[in-house]
């Protein structure tokens, strides 16, 4: 388990670890790290070099915020279609394909265990 004071330590010293929501609601409205890079007024090579790294802690919350967007939209989603809201259904069901596919297709294609 990953203590405060490891994240402290992996956090790259030229992002401000007050802005780490911003950085999840920029990726969530499907900002690329490029983007996202330049709206933080950082350099984007130094930026998308930390965001590769395989323990990136600002690759870990941009895909965080892309997943718990998603998430949300998809409770609420499943809500609707609970409460009897047909087209609700069908989005779900398109929604839980999605990830389905996604699934499938990182441990055939990738050879990820998901």
């Amino acid at each position: 388990m990953t203590s405060d004071n490891d994240i402290i330590q992996a956090w790259p010293d030229w992002f401000p670890l007050d802005k780490v929501e911003e950085l999840e609601s920029l990726a969530a409205i499907g900002y690329t790290p490029a983007k996202v890079a330049m709206y933080f007024g950082i350099n984007k090579d130094e930026f998308l070099h930390e965001f590769n790294k395989p323990d990136s802690r600002i690759s870990y919350h941009y895909n965080r915020g892309i997943l718990v967007n998603e998430a949300n939209e998809a409770i609420e989603t499943q809500k609707g279609a609970n409460s009897g809201n047909a087209t609700q259904a069908q989005r779900l069901d398109k929604k839980r394909f999605q990830i389905m596919f996604q699934q499938l297709k990182e441990r055939i294609i990738y050879g990820k265990e998901v």
